[in-house]
């Protein structure tokens, strides 16, 4: 029992590091904003009825992901010290290990929907998933239904949430 309790730490461990490394790609990736005046003012926008210029939408894009990535650091991190913590009790450290693996199962499903929507002819998309639920942003002028049900069978087949479960936001 103890063997198999060390390997699960190690996939884990594995898996922890290869979603922050992940991360720092992804994130390396999208500095393409120059000021942080810039991206607090487009820190902003998901979900209002706003009508902003491209680079602040750009930017979002950028923030959004850094954001995403930061929030799922500190909850790796937080998993992490409960799985290493010897007064936990063995349902806690479980629960933190299925923790780590939901993170980097939604990480790795958030990628694919955002690379397949960008490959279908959208300029950008970020990807949120948790809880059974999925929100997506795209930067397009307008969603029509066929674009809308495009978007939904990508998320679907990508996550297996529901139709019903995913939202679609417009940013343009």
């Amino acid at each position: 029992m103890m063997m198999v309790f060390k390997r699960k730490q190690l996939v884990l461990a594995v898996l922890a590091v290869l979603v922050g490394v992940a991360g720092y790609v992804n994130i390396s990736r999208e500095r393409s904003v120059s000021t942080e005046e810039d991206l607090e003012a487009s820190a902003g926008y998901l979900g209002e009825a706003q009508l902003v210029e491209s680079d602040s939408v750009t930017d979002f894009f950028a923030q959004a992901r850094i954001d995403r990535e930061a929030g799922r650091s500190k909850s790796i991190e937080t998993f992490n010290s409960l799985i290493s913590n010897e007064d936990a009790d063995e349902e806690t450290r479980e629960t933190a290990q299925q923790g780590v693996l939901t993170l980097a199962q939604n990480t790795e499903t958030e990628t694919a929907v955002e690379n397949l929507i960008r490959a279908k002819g959208f300029e950008d998309a970020v990807c949120y998933i948790n809880n059974g639920m999925a929100n997506v942003v795209v930067k397009a002028e307008s969603i029509d239904s066929s674009d809308a049900a495009i978007i939904s069978e990508i998320v679907s087949e990508q996550s297996g949430i529901p139709n019903e479960k995913i939202k679609i936001v417009e940013l343009n």
